[in-house]
């Protein structure tokens, strides 16, 4: 569904990012990941192929010679993830220090909006896709995790009006909302949530955590010429937690 397409995966070096990577690359696309673990990136480019740039997206003057260098090698994209992401402790919102929202927002938020200008630029004059990885926390609120929310809700709000803003150039934008998914992040965040890992996964009805090949597949489908006509949109992909 993806051969021959230039794919970005930005946050390629860890779970639903580097199951991105991967799925892409086994359906035969050109990828190109970006990530700050230089070990991992260089890794995931030696069992796939492709290729991976080191570097910061919240560094937005690294991630303009990042995308400058890729015109410069005339690469146009046809795709783009926007993976990279960052959580936080459970945290009561009454003793959350600024510093920390700020962080969060930084990489969740301003990083994906540096991100979309980018790609969207780099997608002029043949169209592309766009999926932003946000999460359910973006439809839903969740005790102690004002920031992360906050941030996820600010994604599907980025998703939707670049979705308006990209039609016109046959640029389509749409997200993902993982649901609870085995991944770094999920371990870090079942160290302080109320009720750990057993109340999270009590919570879905398919009585269990994804994997982020799950997500990764949901992804690749909303790149792929079978969603041509998708635009603005947001895929719950949680087991039926939000339904239930």
């Amino acid at each position: 569904m993806l051969e021959a397409r230039t794919i970005l995966v930005v946050g390629a070096t860890a779970g639903i990012g580097a199951a991105t990577y991967r799925l892409c690359s086994q359906r035969g696309a050109n990828v190109i990941g970006i990530g700050r673990r230089k070990d991992l990136g260089e890794a995931l480019v030696r069992e796939c192929g492709g290729r991976f740039l080191n570097g910061d997206v919240t560094d937005e003057h690294w991630l303009a010679e990042a995308f400058a260098s890729l015109a410069a090698g005339n690469v146009r994209l046809d795709g783009a993830v926007n993976k990279a992401a960052m959580t936080q402790d459970a945290i009561p919102i009454t003793e959350l220090p600024v510093a920390l929202f700020d962080q969060v927002f930084t990489l969740n938020v301003r990083a994906t909006f540096l991100c979309l200008q980018h790609e969207m630029a780099a997608m002029r004059g043949g169209g592309g896709a766009v999926v932003n990885v946000a999460s359910i926390a973006g439809k839903r609120g969740y005790a102690g995790l004002s920031a992360y929310v906050a941030s996820k809700h600010a994604v599907i709000g980025l998703t939707r009006s670049a979705a308006l803003d990209g039609a016109r150039s046959g640029i389509r934008v749409n997200a993902v909302l993982p649901g609870t998914t085995r991944t770094e992040m999920f371990e870090q965040q079942m160290q302080t949530r109320p009720g750990g890992e057993a109340g999270t996964v009590a919570g879905i009805p398919l009585d269990r955590a994804s994997d982020p090949a799950e997500q990764a597949a949901m992804i690749a489908a909303l790149l792929s010429p079978q969603a041509s006509f998708v635009t603005g949109e947001t895929l719950t992909v949680d087991g039926g937690a939000t339904s239930s």
